[in-house]
C-alpha cells in the first residue's frame, strides 16, 4: 500500500467545545505525535492550573498567550517540560498548534 499524503483546510475540521469559549480540533497523524489545534477567545482563561507529566510542545499560529505576566505572539513556540504548571490565557484570542502526548480536558 503507497501512503498517501492528507491535506486540509484547519477550520474545516470538526471542532469541539472543550470548555466556554476554548474549541479542540483533532488533526489527523499516524497517532505517534497527537496534533491538536485550540482555539481561544478573546478574554478567555483556562479554567484549571493545567500540570503536565509529559512535554507539551505549542506553536501559536495567531493570537498571544498569556503565562502570568508574560506574553507570547503568534510564530513563538514554546515547550512545556514534565512538571511544568501554569494556566493559560488570552486578551485578544489565540490559536495554538500542540504537538503530542499529553491530552488536556
Amino acid at each position: 500500500m503507497t501512503p498517501q499524503l492528507h491535506a486540509m483546510v484547519i477550520d474545516d475540521v470538526e471542532s469541539t467545545e472543550i470548555f466556554p469559549g476554548i474549541t479542540r480540533r483533532a488533526l489527523p497523524s499516524g497517532g505517534q505525535v497527537p496534533v491538536r489545534v485550540f482555539d481561544m477567545a478573546p478574554g478567555t482563561v483556562w479554567p484549571q492550573v493545567d500540570v503536565h507529566d509529559r512535554d507539551e510542545l505549542i506553536y501559536i499560529v495567531s493570537g498571544e498567550l498569556v503565562e502570568g505576566e508574560t506574553r507570547y505572539r503568534a510564530g513563538m513556540y514554546l515547550y512545556y517540560e514534565p512538571g511544568t504548571k501554569h494556566q493559560p490565557a488570552t486578551d485578544e484570542g489565540v490559536r495554538l498548534l500542540l504537538f503530542g502526548p499529553s491530552v488536556p480536558a
